[in-house]
């Protein structure tokens, strides 16, 4: 990364896709190994959860579903395509009561409920947890013929730079910014930077996302508007797409 305060050359972006929704993006699962990728999707005002699987390898739309034994009180954990992993809350004022749903998209029913079960890691086809507030009592459930994610697999997250620390101030200066009390997520993928930085709103910020590549600006936009802070997961790269979410109810892959 260079030092660039004057950034005057602009380009038009190729999108891969761009897709909104009438409901908010409240979470996205990744299977690096497939590319599939699952969107949770809550309508506030009704209170339904409705969930949208896509494929970024072949950049398709494909299938949306609804899982009965989840509820507002259920949320996407991970994607080990075909099976999702939601945790589900038993008592909201109890965050100790709660289950693993293992959710199968192939045949979109219900595989396994795990009660009482405190995810914390996939390996070698076995979920790897235990009982919620007890660490030391242990908890297996294979997944069968599932493996790990493919070795290899081409996903990238930003590296998150605090204020104070020294890639914080070379990235604070090449935006040509005198403020940034919140930090940036920073990322290089070959030719291209992506910065995702913050703009104070009065008390609140608005959250932007840069993409350049080499000289040229690609992308420039605000992505969120009114948060109370840095929030976590701007953005991330699989294979030649930078995917990303905008106001809560966009999701857009540009070619990078």
């Amino acid at each position: 990364m260079n030092k660039n305060t004057s950034i005057n050359l602009v380009a038009v972006p190729s999108f891969a896709f761009s897709l909104s929704f009438t409901s908010k993006i409240w979470q996205v699962a990744l299977d690096a190994g497939t590319g599939y990728m699952v969107l949770e999707l809550r309508d506030e005002d009704t209170q339904e959860v409705k969930y949208q699987l896509l494929d970024l390898k072949f950049l398709k739309d494909k299938k949306s579903f609804e899982i009965p034994e989840a509820d507002w009180w259920t949320t996407v954990l991970r994607f080990y395509h075909p099976f999702l992993l939601l945790e589900r809350y038993n008592d909201p004022q109890n965050p100790l009561s709660k289950d693993l749903l293992v959710y199968d998209t192939l045949s979109l029913s219900l595989n396994h409920v795990l009660t009482d079960f405190q995810f914390i890691q996939m390996e070698s086809g076995e979920l790897m947890g235990h009982v919620p507030g007890d660490q030391f009592n242990e908890q297996r459930w294979s997944l069968g013929s599932r493996t790990e994610p493919l070795a290899g697999s081409n996903v990238r997250y930003p590296v998150y730079y605090a204020p104070g620390s020294e890639y914080y101030t070379l990235v604070k200066e090449f935006l040509g910014m005198e403020e940034a009390p919140v930090g940036f997520e920073y990322d290089e993928y070959g030719k291209n930077i992506i910065i995702s930085y913050y703009e104070r709103l009065g008390t609140k910020f608005d959250r932007k996302l840069l993409v350049m590549q080499g000289d040229v600006e690609l992308y420039h936009e605000v992505v969120d508007t009114g948060l109370n802070g840095y929030a976590s997961g701007s953005f991330f790269s699989f294979n030649n797409l930078l995917v990303f979410v905008q106001n809560g109810n966009q999701i857009h892959a540009i070619e990078l």
